[in-house]
């Protein structure tokens, strides 16, 4: 039932905020002094400012006891409920983080702590690739940097590291466009703490977006310098973005920088080197992707992007312009709309920096605002220029509306380059139209979904505007000041702080059925919306279910047999136990709600106020022998990508398994052969065989041996140019 080494600590320190702002301070210091040493003047006064906006709107995550992700959410069902009781969810949406995130780095922790590849996770969809499902993410640089931070708090400190990195990097970016220091804050602050990074604060998504002003900066600094130090940059910040678990919003990046490159019209032999650097990264990063690549070909996310056109988003988005809680928030209890909140408050840009727009004049500032519009068009799928955009390999396999956050950091230029320089009568008459359109909103919905908060832009806009007119020196500074307020206010409580004691509780019903789950390998399974998916792997279970668009398509075919026909939920769930391909699956432990009574083919192990545990009668072992004289002996798990099985053959035989067939399995002893193209079967030979499965995939180890061969020629030719200027010194 578990692999090897998986006994794990389920009490936790009662108090863990040292280690969480230690995890957050050590890498953000240790990179504002790299930069500091070699890519131009960084004060410490805004080293200092970025850590202390970044703790200020982390808050209670950092310094309490209390956690930003929804983990209350999970109680609400059995067998947590039979323990906590009725648990009301203060904000459900971004259930993800805790229902996948959490359960993949707990993993990821895992694997790579005892020193293996994360490659295979043994816990969900009666296994599946890990490092292949791309948000699982466990070479990004954040994941691997604040490591020594326990599950849940390194999910906070990673968080932290997001909003350190993009106001860091937006900051040397801005101040290189030419603008003030205030300005330059200004600016940072409106892309750092927007909706948009806000909503998917604790999601892989962020780790990549939040990289956007840094890979801005590396690129423009390697065409103006042919410095190595830029080319280095480049080359790592290109490989922390394709290594961190979204590669849909990696080629937003790259998109991103290629239009900033047009902008900037750099040489060719700049532009060249540029690419070269950016290669250099990705050659670097190749384990971390490629796997990816091959994953979702084979992957259901793949199949239903292509089969499903994009969808262009409802017209009343536009409201949103305006108020991110126009049409309610879901961490208010105010959310009255069939979309989803993560999906359109993003729209929200901010009222100052629209109006800022306004006050555009310079070319530069013009085709930015040009192609941040093009852009928005695109993410909204409005217009048939958008349409044939999107209806364009690989821009049809994208989910688009994400394209929203290089449009916030388009705006962000723009408007940070005109604060410095504000046209009062063009902001001036662009700010009153915005403010009475907001000022309308607020009394239209003011009760239903608008409140107190939601005045926040509404008086930021108004306050800038009369500092701009009656003291435009202080402009800058006051649309700094302002737009932290407004979104801070929006935004600081979106990610509601919910109790610790919730994070994967010990309960009785797990722990007798660890209890009873000693000797080979087999899997569990729970009844309808009991242990829901993904939990299993915090406990070290195997669960023949899981939660992940990246899951193998050839296995969601064969668990159409045994889910539940609900079209409504992506949750798999399993209402009929007594479908025989369960005990084909080895579904050995049921775990279901008090109420519910199994059939014969079950007996009950546990009964307890958190549910019942059944064992199965009738359960397959991982592999057997269709037919004929083979016997099968020890089934050893020695880790989640190695088992070991004896076979005794005295005629030869098929083997066969329910362990999930996935490129990059090998086996000494036997030939591999598929099942149905989703098994792996074993073609033995006669006599007596101990058959050792590995998972060793050459996307994997393929990639590793070309980013091992790119670091050591890398190192070279750094090493020789270092040699060559110190002689010509």
């Amino acid at each position: 039932m578990r692999a090897a080494g998986t006994d794990r600590e389920i009490c936790r320190p009662p108090y863990t905020a040292p280690v969480t702002l230690l995890a957050i301070l050590l890498p953000a210091l240790a990179i504002a002094a790299a930069v500091r040493r070699w890519f131009g003047p960084l004060p410490w006064a805004i080293v200092a400012l970025s850590l202390a906006l970044t703790l200020g709107f982390l808050g209670g995550a950092v310094f309490g006891n209390r956690l930003p992700v929804p983990v209350d959410e999970v109680m609400r069902g059995y067998p947590y409920r039979g323990v906590f009781g009725a648990v009301a969810s203060r904000n459900a949406l971004t259930n993800d983080t805790v229902k996948q995130i959490l359960p993949w780095m707990q993993v990821a922790r895992e694997e790579l702590l005892h020193g293996r590849a994360p490659l295979w996770n043994r816990y969900q969809f009666s296994g599946y690739p890990l490092l292949a499902n791309g948000q699982s993410a466990p070479f990004a640089p954040l994941f691997l940097l604040t490591l020594f931070a326990p599950l849940p708090q390194q999910i906070v400190a990673m968080a932290g590291l997001k909003i350190f990195l993009a106001l860091l990097f937006g900051w040397l970016f801005l101040r290189d466009e030419g603008v003030s220091p205030a300005a330059a804050l200004f600016g940072s602050i409106v892309f750092a703490f927007s909706v948009f990074q806000t909503v998917y604060l604790y999601y892989p998504m962020t780790t990549v977006t939040s990289l956007l002003p840094a890979a801005a900066f590396a690129v423009r600094g390697c065409v103006r310098d042919p410095g190595r130090r830029w080319i280095l940059l480049l080359a790592i910040v290109t490989a922390a973005v394709a290594s961190s678990g979204h590669p849909e919003s990696a080629v937003h990046i790259g998109i991103a920088c290629a239009l900033l490159l047009l902008l900037d019209r750099p040489p060719a032999a700049s532009l060249v080197r540029a690419v070269t650097a950016a290669l250099l990264g990705l050659a670097l990063s190749a384990p971390a992707w490629v796997p990816v690549i091959e994953q979702s070909l084979l992957s259901v996310r793949a199949a239903s992007l292509a089969a499903v056109p994009h969808d262009a988003m409802n017209p009343l988005v536009a409201w949103l312009f305006l108020n991110p809680d126009a049409f309610g928030n879901p961490s208010r209890g105010t959310w009255q709309w069939i979309y989803n909140y993560s999906i359109v408050a993003p729209t929200y840009l901010g009222l100052l920096p629209l109006a800022l727009l306004a006050g555009a004049r310079k070319r530069r500032d013009l085709l930015l605002l040009a192609i941040a519009v093009l852009l928005f068009l695109v993410a909204m799928n409005w217009t048939f220029l958008a349409h044939a955009i999107n209806a364009v390999p690989p821009m049809s396999l994208i989910a688009q509306d994400r394209l929203r956050f290089v449009v916030l950091f388009f705006v962000a230029i723009v408007a940070a380059r005109t604060v410095d320089r504000v046209p009062r009568i063009g902001v001036a008459a662009a700010g009153l139209v915005l403010l009475a359109a907001a000022l309308w909103l607020l009394q239209a919905k003011w009760g239903s979904t608008l409140g107190p908060h939601a005045t926040a832009g509404a008086i930021a806009l108004a306050l800038f505007l009369v500092v701009a007119t009656t003291r435009p020196r202080l402009a800058p500074a006051a649309a700094a000041i302002a737009i932290a307020c407004e979104l801070f206010a929006f935004n600081s409580g979106f990610n509601a702080l919910t109790s610790r004691a919730h994070y994967r509780p010990s309960l009785p019903i797990l722990e007798r059925l660890r209890e009873i789950s000693a000797g080979e390998p087999a899997r569990i399974a729970g009844h309808d919306w009991t242990f829901l998916p993904n939990a299993a792997a915090q406990y070290g279970f195997e669960d023949v279910r899981g939660s992940d668009p990246m899951e193998l398509a050839t296995y969601a075919r064969f668990f159409e047999r045994v889910a539940a026909n609900d079209r409504s939920s992506d949750v798999k769930r399993i209402q009929d136990a007594d479908q025989p391909a369960l005990a084909f699956l080895g579904v050995r432990f049921l775990l279901a709600d008090p109420s519910y009574t199994a059939s014969a083919l079950w007996k009950l192990r546990y009964e307890g106020p958190d549910g019942k545990l059944y064992e199965s009668t009738r359960w397959q072992r991982r592999f057997f022998a269709p037919r004929g004289d083979a016997r099968i002996g020890d089934i050893v798990q020695e880790s989640p990508a190695k088992l070991r099985v004896d076979v005794d053959a005295p005629r030869g035989a098929l083997i066969a398994s329910s362990q999930v067939a996935a490129p990059g399995w090998r086996a000494d002893g036997a030939r591999i052969v598929r099942i149905d193209g989703t098994w792996i079967g074993l073609q033995v030979p006669p006599g007596r065989h101990t058959i050792e499965l590995r998972y060793r995939p050459l996307s994997f180890y393929g990639s590793s041996v070309v980013a091992l061969m790119t670091l050591a020629l890398t190192s070279i030719w750094f090493s020789r140019t270092r040699t060559s200027n110190r002689r010509a010194g």
